[in-house]
């Protein structure tokens, strides 16, 4: 199924989508709705708070799949015009209640103004459910662990077998634009993959691309991906490099030019992808002349 450029998207009885770059889905029952995610800012708020509105439905909560800014931009805005809950897991909670937390670890310290923008630092909203993906809630939704993309991201699947997955997977075009995806955790990233891939669903919903019918073959590109970006990452410390040459040289690679965003972005990942590599006995760091260095092992 193709992205829609219908603003709002029924895929099943109950279950809509408002397709965009940051999908958002909507669970109905009895006129109450509950999103998934709340899009990039207070303007993708107001156009949602229109559009369940003009459906005469009442927003009772949204559950943020994880924190990071374009899924929680909404958040602020809409709780406070319907004063609707906010569910989440206990790992993304505290970036949602303060979300400087994300920008200062996207920077690794204090972020400096470029980083408190609304594309890394949303406005604060207050959590109102935690989530725990071990404990059945009073709904006929699962909620599935889904990390690796970020800290604890959680993915919805309803009773009517949408998928709702997060930034657990992505897009192919979403894929080709950007080269290098934003993965924190690389094993926790591969793990959740593999994990979508036995989930039985009518739909399948990704944050970022396309409403899928099956998945297995996009998990697959995507687990392709991780292990491109391993392999040219070893390739490029066969020698010893510091971070910045590395950066350089992964960004050449792929053929991206750094910004202020992109080297927060990308440099976080192939950070990741180095302590994964350590991890694992394929790489190593030393020191010299107050300088870090990373080198393959095998």
């Amino acid at each position: 199924m193709g992205t829609s450029t219908n603003p709002l998207l029924q895929l099943t009885n109950h279950c809509w989508l408002i397709p965009g770059p940051t999908n958002i889905g909507i669970i109905e029952k009895a006129k109450d709705v509950y999103l998934i995610d709340s899009g990039n800012d207070k303007e993708a708020g107001r156009k949602i708070l229109k559009l369940i509105q003009e459906k005469a439905w009442t927003l009772k909560g949204i559950i943020n799949t994880h924190s990071n800014a374009d899924h929680i931009g909404g958040n602020h805005y809409l709780q406070q015009m319907t004063n609707c809950e906010i569910w989440t897991s206990l790992g993304e909670a505290s970036f949602i209640n303060t979300p400087v937390i994300e920008s200062s670890f996207l920077w690794g310290g204090y972020p400096f103004k470029e980083l408190q923008t609304k594309f890394f630092e949303a406005k604060p909203s207050r959590v109102t459910r935690i989530i725990d993906c071990n404990t059945q809630e009073d709904t006929d939704w699962q909620f599935i662990p889904l990390a690796g993309h970020f800290f604890d991201q959680i993915g919805v699947l309803t009773g009517e077998k949408v998928f709702y997955m997060g930034d657990s997977i992505f897009g192919e075009a979403i894929l080709e634009k950007y080269k290098i995806p934003y993965i924190y955790n690389v094993n926790a990233f591969k793990n959740s993959l593999e994990t979508i891939k036995t989930i039985d669903a009518k739909y399948y919903v990704p944050s970022h691309g396309e409403v899928q019918t099956t998945i297995g073959a996009l998990a697959e590109i995507n687990i392709q991906k991780a292990n491109d970006i391993e392999e040219k990452l070893m390739e490029t410390i066969h020698e010893k490099k510091t971070f910045e040459d590395i950066l350089q040289e992964m960004s050449i690679q792929y053929g991206i030019q750094l910004n202020f965003g992109q080297y927060a972005l990308v440099g976080n990942t192939v950070r990741s992808f180095l302590s994964y590599l350590y991890n694992e006995g394929k790489a190593k760091y030393d020191f010299k002349d107050n300088k870090m260095y990373w080198q393959r092992l095998v």
